[in-house]
């Protein structure tokens, strides 16, 4: 799933514009978890920390690129990170 930015980071040295994002594993979801919660009238809620580090780890970036995006950006890719789980 490519992620284009409204707001470039920096990742590798580099300035980023998109991010190519990897399906998740079952090893992904052993180590990281579920990236939302269900609540009980059946609305989601991210969970950031567990968003972070899905798209640091399925998007090649370090932590510090994912520190520095755009609060619209982080959701924008949360939502993405949400939709591997949770379909369209």
């Amino acid at each position: 799933m490519k992620l284009t930015l409204t707001a470039p980071i920096t990742a590798h040295g580099e300035e980023v514009t998109e991010i190519e994002m990897r399906d998740p594993t079952g090893k992904d979801v052993r180590e990281i978890g579920y990236p939302y919660q269900l609540n009980p009238d059946e609305s989601v809620k991210l969970l950031s920390a567990a968003v972070c580090k899905y798209i640091t780890r399925l998007g090649n970036i370090p932590p510090n690129a994912v520190d520095s995006m755009s609060p619209a950006d982080l959701n924008l890719a949360g939502w993405a990170v949400a939709r591997f789980f949770l379909g369209s």
